[in-house]
């Protein structure tokens, strides 16, 4: 008896008509959402396919993805009819207000028209314009960007081209070169005793005068070389200083190069008094000044007449 009941409610679902799934040409629903749907309505009422014979639970999933179409459809509608009620408002105003104001309301909604076209058509160009800006000035930062990087990369590789040559960077794009000391020597006069045995046989004592050189720690001459690593030409004063181990200066020297070109290595030497009887514990340099050299006066050097001949008014 209850497979012909199931039977029997199989072949009048079957029979039934399909979910609606379109309205008004637009797709309400697909079939495998709504299955998916209706398979968990179904196990929300405690229903699944193990609990109902093979041959109902197929008709009843059928069933409720149809009632669910359904409720899709007519929900559909309704908004599809309040959309209808709202343009009939618009148009039972519009006739009303064309039969009370005649021509000048029909004037007067033309130019409305056309005043919210051209609002509208402002509004897009004020959008397009904001958006060319912010694409300039996206452009004008990468492009920016680019160029530190690339001249972030060429400091480097001309730093590292520098460093190769001997040369290490001191501050304001100034390098110097690895640097030479020397102490001069001196002769220093010694006496000497010694003692030789005299006519009477008593040793008697002799001194002699001999001389000797030793290093003359208080005078010093350094020599080195400068590089202006800027692209112009400039004055450039670098300072020395030297210390002993105690951290006393003892000993300093200026170095001034005028109208150093760009890259190239101006060597130097300068002669210190240092005060002091040992060699030096640390030096220490830095960039005094690296002003812009001004430009070089150019001038036309003046005619000198040849003795006999006339000279030119």
């Amino acid at each position: 008896m209850e497979l012909l009941l199931a039977g029997a409610v199989w072949i009048g679902l079957a029979t039934a008509d399909p979910p609606p799934q379109e309205v008004g040409g637009k797709a309400i629903i697909d079939q495998g959402t709504l299955k998916q749907l209706a398979e968990q309505s179904l196990r929300t009422q405690g229903l699944s396919e193990h609990n109902l014979p093979d041959e109902l639970w197929p008709a009843l999933l059928d069933r409720t993805m149809e009632a669910i179409g359904w409720r899709h459809r007519f929900r559909a509608l309704e908004s599809e009819l309040s959309e209808l009620r709202e343009q009939i408002d618009d148009l039972r105003h519009f006739v009303a207000d064309h039969e009370q104001f005649g021509d000048d309301f029909a004037a007067y909604h033309e130019v409305l028209a056309e005043t919210k076209r051209l609002t509208n058509a402002q509004i897009a160009l004020k959008r397009q314009q904001k958006q060319i800006e912010q694409d300039r000035k996206r452009e004008d930062s990468r492009k920016k960007q680019e160029a530190a990087a690339a001249a972030r990369k060429k400091a480097k590789e001309v730093s590292q081209r520098l460093t190769k040559l001997g040369f290490s960077a001191i501050g304001q794009n100034v390098y110097l070169s690895k640097s030479a000391y020397a102490y001069p020597n001196r002769t220093v006069p010694e006496q000497r005793v010694y003692f030789q045995p005299g006519p009477n046989g008593e040793m008697q004592p002799m001194t002699t005068i001999e001389s000797r050189e030793e290093i003359d720690y208080t005078k010093m001459t350094i020599s080195g070389s400068l590089l202006n690593g800027a692209k112009i030409t400039r004055n450039v004063g670098v300072a020395f200083v030297f210390r002993d181990q105690y951290g006393n200066q003892i000993g300093q020297e200026t170095v001034v190069i005028e109208n150093a070109r760009p890259d190239v290595p101006y060597p130097f030497t300068g002669e210190l008094v240092m005060a002091s009887d040992q060699p030096f514990s640390s030096m220490t340099s830095w960039v005094l000044f690296a002003d812009t050299a001004p430009p070089a006066a150019v001038t036309t050097p003046s005619a000198v007449p040849v003795p006999g001949t006339p000279a030119t008014p």
